[in-house]
Formats: structure tokens, C-alpha cells, sequence
């Protein structure tokens, strides 16, 4: 586990924990007795599917598998855009468990922009 990871995992538990209270009360009871890396990595997946509309059957960005880039686009399980999705964290030197991927990836991209020199 990488320091990226583990603070993208951190923003992830608390993003999770600020959805409602029955998701805080989950996350704090299976932090009891499970480790913080397994407790935090299904909040980064409950983060993920919250922030990106996923349906309950679509898996998000941080259980996605690059394997699936050669699947279908449109189908409904969503494997194709989840990875694509995972590829371009991994490609932006990013966490896979950015708890807002999309909002990551626009970062990054502001900042390189904001780094090249103006025309």
C-alpha cells in the first residue's frame, strides 16, 4: 500500500462516513473488528458508486480489473467504462480508490495545464 493509496483510502472512509448515518454506523461497527485497509477500501467502493451513479450491479474503479478493457461498451454491468475509468487513475498517477475519480482526474488535469507555459 502506497502513501497515495492510504490517503485516498482516509478520504474515501470519510467521504463514506459523511453519506448518512446508517453508512457511518456500518463503518464504525466493522471497524471493531475488521482491519482499517478492508474497512476502508469498501468505503472507497461505496464512495466510487455513490459519486459516479453507479447501479448496485456495476462494480466501481477499485474492483474494476483491466482485463475488461476488451469487453463491450454499453453493456450493462458497466466493465468495460469501470476499467477504462481504472486505467486512466492508474495512467494519472493517481489511487484506484480516489473516493471521486472523476473530480481526481479533473485535477490533475488543471494542474498540468495550469504548469505549461501560455501561448
Amino acid at each position: 500500500m502506497t502513501p497515495i493509496d492510504i490517503a485516498a483510502l482516509s478520504k474515501a472512509l470519510a467521504a463514506a462516513r459523511a453519506e448518512d448515518a446508517g453508512r457511518r454506523q456500518q463503518i464504525d461497527a466493522m471497524l471493531i473488528d475488521r482491519p482499517w485497509e478492508r474497512v476502508a477500501q469498501f468505503a472507497a467502493g461505496c464512495a466510487q458508486s455513490a459519486n459516479l451513479g453507479l447501479m448496485p450491479w456495476q462494480s466501481p474503479p477499485c474492483r474494476a480489473s483491466l482485463r475488461d478493457l476488451d469487453q463491450p461498451y454499453g453493456d450493462p454491468s458497466g466493465k468495460r467504462e469501470s476499467a477504462e475509468l481504472l486505467k486512466r487513475l492508474i495512467d494519472a498517477g493517481l489511487s484506484i480508490f480516489e473516493p471521486s475519480p472523476l473530480a481526481a482526474l479533473a485535477a490533475v488535469a488543471d494542474a498540468e495545464q495550469r504548469q505549461q507555459p501560455a501561448k
